[in-house]
């Protein structure tokens, strides 16, 4: 973790790989607002000798005009000689696919929390799942130029709710100031890390009023270093009072990291450069190669079982369809992880739907590789096995498809997304835009496994299913975008003849699961709703959540997704199917009536 010399190597200018271990997969998490997109506009910024970086461009479906990370971008950038691809994700829940893309492509995780703002529920969890399955992860403590940033709060709070196996490995300096962060205490090197005059950091020993904080920090992060050690006599010579020296440490520590024991916090400031340089060696040194992690599990087309996956490039070619956009001038473009084997421009290949099997799947031929969105650089010659690549050209690609050699065709079992459950009745806003609607829509719901789009017989509307109410304002925002006006309307009948009539509506089985503590608060809004709650039982999978059964009649559900992330702070889940028709209630039928009765 000790800052590397500038002739080591770095910058935007990234090479071709050969070989898995010159690869680290790194996915960026965490809430909308902590600055991930930021951090990896500095790291791209901080690895170009130019100064110029590398930024994600503004017109890409990545970032919506508000602002806000909308899809993943991967984003490649050279470090001491390793091509590190950063996985940028959503940090707002409607926009979902894009994190589980992320977390499915990526070897490592970075959690990035705010210096000035805490912890959500949602990242929590998060953490939590990373840990089942030893995803090896690290805390930036980012936004320390934030009025309100408090580190030492930041880092007791990880620690409060991830564990006591998040330890710092560097403090924040003040600057002449008193206010700004001016530089780091590196507490196995026993430096400080000067960035007044910017990156990269000038070292130097520290100050007599340094020593007594990195002491007594030092003694923390050595001893939770020692603890995960397989040397034990290490640990005896610590305990004997005898120094262990500090590049011994620097390995212990990132040994332990790689292997998801211990989760060390760096503090950055993604304005001022502060911590980058040092962000940076972690990953590269500490964070796992593509071959040192398991794979996802292959089986053949007809569901048989395949043996393991290596992460070898000479091995069988099994890639992954992370995400789909379409982009002016090249058509469908596919960010492609590569697991197994090696990917070439030209190259002819089987395409396994996801969750789809059969005899559907075509064989297509590959168009051209190039580097993904946010770097300079066109065409790659190849992406061999752990590499993060996009291909362009590729019409009827989907989200989730499989690739595999044409010879032996295979299929990944497909990673878990939410179910979309919001319904929005979409129309076009001219009479003559119907099809260029119903076109444009469906162009993106093909782009996106969270969203659906169906035609309602009954209705006659064309109805588009979103995850949540931000995911819909961007399908309708970039379908307008596109020169196309659309709006929204009411899921409504009109009854134009007809006597003795009695309304009837149709009613969903709802299956909420959310943490135990918020049972209370979930069971009032189903009944506010007009729910039946049929009952509540722990989650067998899930520690801690409660599953709850309700019927609610499906109207009161058009924005249950919202309300219940409302109500569980991000934590909660639901599913819904159709069960039967039920009389609407008397004094609701007079309501709609009244409201709706057309006057001839």
């Amino acid at each position: 973790m000790a800052q590397r010399s500038q002739d080591e190597g770095v910058g935007t200018d990234v090479p071709v790989v050969t070989e898995p271990g010159g690869i680290r997969n790194v996915v960026l998490v965490g809430r909308s607002g902590v600055g991930k997109t930021a951090l990896v506009e500095a790291l791209v910024a901080a690895t170009d000798a130019t100064g110029r970086g590398a930024a994600v461009p503004a017109d890409t479906p990545a970032v919506a005009d508000r602002g806000r990370s909308v899809a993943l971008s991967a984003v490649p950038l050279r470090h001491a000689g390793v091509k590190v691809n950063l996985l940028d994700t959503p940090g707002y829940a409607d926009f979902v696919a894009g994190l589980r893309a992320g977390l499915r492509a990526a070897d490592a995780a970075l959690f990035v929390v705010s210096a000035a703002d805490g912890l959500d529920p949602a990242t929590v969890a998060l953490w939590e799942e990373c840990a089942a399955v030893d995803l090896p992860r690290s805390v930036v403590v980012s936004r320390l130029d934030d009025p309100r940033a408090d580190f030492d709060e930041a880092v007791a709070l990880c620690q409060r709710l991830f564990g006591d196996t998040v330890v710092a490995v560097h403090l924040p300096m003040l600057g002449d100031d008193g206010e700004l962060v001016a530089g780091l205490l590196g507490l196995l090197t026993d430096r400080v890390y000067d960035y007044s005059a910017g990156l990269p950091a000038a070292v130097r020993d520290p100050d007599p009023e340094h020593l007594t904080a990195i002491a007594e920090a030092r003694d923390e992060l050595v001893e939770a270093i020692l603890a995960e050690s397989e040397n034990d006599s290490l640990l005896d010579r610590y305990v004997a009072g005898l120094d262990v020296p500090p590049p011994v440490l620097a390995a212990e520590l990132d040994r332990a990291v790689s292997r998801g024991y211990l989760h060390p916090v760096v503090p950055v400031c993604a304005a001022t450069g502060v911590g980058l340089d040092l962000l940076l060696d972690g990953l590269v040194d500490a964070f796992p190669a593509p071959s040192q992690r398991e794979l996802p599990v292959v089986t053949g087309r007809d569901g048989s079982p395949r043996p393991p996956l290596d992460c070898d490039p000479d091995g069988p070619l099994v890639a992954e369809v992370l995400q789909t956009t379409v982009e002016a001038g090249q058509g469908r473009v596919g960010l492609v992880r590569v697991f197994s084997g090696t990917l070439r421009p030209g190259q002819p290949v089987h395409l396994a739907r996801a969750g789809a099997p059969g005899a559907d799947d075509p064989d297509v031929r590959l168009a051209d590789l190039r580097s993904p969105s946010g770097t300079p650089g066109g065409a790659v010659p190849l992406a061999v096995a752990g590499d993060v690549v996009a291909v362009t050209g590729w019409d009827g690609v989907t989200t989730g498809d499989t690739i595999s050699d044409v010879r032996e065709p295979l299929a990944l079992v497909p990673w878990e997304l939410p179910e979309p459950l919001l319904p929005v009745a979409v129309v076009a806003a001219a009479d003559g835009d119907t099809d260029a609607v119903a076109h444009e829509v469906g162009r993106l719901v093909d782009a996106d496994p969270t969203l659906r789009l169906t035609h309602d017989p009954g209705t006659r509307q064309l109805v588009l299913w979103c995850v949540g109410e931000a995911q819909a304002q961007e399908v309708l925002d970039r379908v307008r975008a596109g020169g196309v006006e659309v709006g929204t309307e009411p899921v409504r009948v009109a009854l134009v003849d007809g006597a003795g009539q009695a309304l009837r509506e149709p009613v969903d089985e709802v299956l909420a699961g959310v943490p135990g503590h918020t049972v209370g608060r979930v069971l009032g809004d189903l009944s506010a709703r007009r729910g039946r709650v049929l009952g509540t039982e722990p989650d067998p999978e899930a520690e801690g959540l409660t599953l709850v059964r309700a019927e609610v009649p499906a109207v009161e559900l058009l924005r249950y997704g919202p309300a219940l992330r409302d109500l569980t702070a991000g934590a909660g889940t639901f599913g819904r199917r159709f069960v039967r028709h039920e009389p609407v209630p008397d004094h609701l039928t007079e309501q709609l009536r009244a409201e709706h009765t057309v006057q001839r």
